[in-house]
């Protein structure tokens, strides 16, 4: 008896201890919440813009050359400039990420109102977003349809190229006069002559006249095209493709989006949403554009975040609004496509968390100003996509 009472006072000894470990416990897990509460970032707004998928030769818009090996050969059923099976899985895979990154925030209802989409007028991209959208939303029970068609259709829009203000500034007349300008400058045209060794050599392999850095931008794109196909590139293309002068001219083109006014319109993609959020005036919960490496590229310029390399196919910038304590923050990330990894990326002058006013003093000379800038005479370039504003010829 004697032994068991000892035990016993053991035993009430070790679950006092027991009780007072937990009360201490639960204290300091309530202070740990509290902490969690006071520093914890609610997102109220994900906005990103991002290349279609990999794609075949656009030939319809000059993205060809005379004696190129694969100029007859058809990639039927994929038309021009439209996506192949490994685009459709690369653009289908973006929208699995985003899917994965923010589920709790979009959580798995589709409902209109949350989703902007918006894509230009070119198949590639209107596919894309179809496909990312796919990923991005399929159906929940109630909204099942067909139950051995796990997809369900999502609202995207586009407007004609001529009427594409946001994702198509280069109709714009003041764009297009700007680069006039800007490729007369004393600095840009000693530049561009840097590349007139290798416009004289691509001419004479390509058996058509290249003139400019567009020619180029175009070349290059024709062979990044092929390679991505699996396709086995002509000798010649070895010390220029992928790295070397011609990704260096294709580069020079896309940073003279750089340059003057231009960095101001091409800045115009990103919309003003984020203040509409903050003040309470949109619910909305992700937008989605669906366009082109020059608007990824520009868009990067705007932020003066761009580093020398051409977005790859579904490369993406990726801008989030948070909250926290009622102040507002920006935070970018950079989604490469290839390989498929994101990088958090810090405008100069501020961290990866952005305070949203600063955000908004560091870029406003380059972010939106497209409306105030490209607006007054309204006129629009009536010349295929692919020709403006980059052909110096015209």
């Amino acid at each position: 008896m004697a032994k068991f009472r000892l035990l016993l006072g053991i035993a009430l000894m070790f679950y006092s201890c027991l009780l007072t470990t937990s009360k201490t416990l639960k204290a300091n897990s309530a202070d740990q919440q509290d902490d969690v509460v006071n520093d914890y970032l609610t997102l109220r707004l994900v906005s990103t813009v991002f290349r279609h998928g990999d794609r075949t030769m656009d030939k319809i818009n000059r993205e060809s050359y005379p004696n190129d090996p694969y100029n007859g050969r058809s990639f039927y059923p994929v038309g021009d400039g439209d996506l192949t099976n490994t685009g459709k899985k690369r653009a289908y895979e973006l929208g699995l990420l985003l899917r994965n990154k923010y589920h709790k925030f979009l959580g798995d209802l589709y409902y209109p109102p949350n989703v902007y989409a918006r894509s230009t007028w070119v198949t590639r991209t209107k596919m894309t977003l179809q496909l990312v959208l796919a990923a991005l939303y399929p159906p929940v029970e109630i909204q099942k349809w067909n139950s051995e068609l796990p997809w369900q259709p999502v609202d995207m829009i586009y407007y004609p190229m001529n009427e594409d203000d946001l994702l198509f500034p280069i109709k714009c007349s003041i764009y297009h006069d700007t680069y006039k300008n800007v490729i007369q400058n004393a600095e840009v045209k000693k530049k561009i002559e840097q590349y007139d060794n290798l416009m004289e050599i691509t001419s004479k392999y390509t058996g058509t006249n290249i003139t400019n850095l567009l020619d180029l931008a175009r070349l290059y794109g024709v062979l990044h095209s092929e390679l991505s196909m699996g396709l086995t590139l002509p000798n010649w293309t070895q010390n220029i493709f992928p790295d070397g002068e011609l990704l260096n001219a294709t580069l020079l083109l896309f940073d003279l989006l750089s340059y003057d006014q231009l960095n101001n319109l091409n800045g115009g993609i990103l919309i003003n949403d984020m203040n509409k959020v903050i003040n309470g005036t949109l619910h909305r919960k992700i937008n989605l554009f669906s366009a082109h490496d020059i608007n990824v590229f520009g868009l990067l310029l705007a932020l003066n975040v761009s580093e020398q390399h051409l977005p790859e196919f579904t490369s993406s910038v990726i801008i989030e609004l948070h909250e926290r304590n009622e102040k507002y923050f920006v935070k970018i990330l950079h989604y490469l496509g290839i390989p498929p990894k994101i990088l958090e990326i810090s405008i100069p002058g501020c961290e990866v968390l952005c305070p949203y006013d600063k955000f908004i003093e560091l870029t406003k000379n380059t972010t939106g100003l497209f409306k105030q800038s490209c607006y007054p005479d309204n006129q629009k370039i009536s010349k295929p996509y692919i020709s403006t504003p980059f052909d110096d010829k015209n």
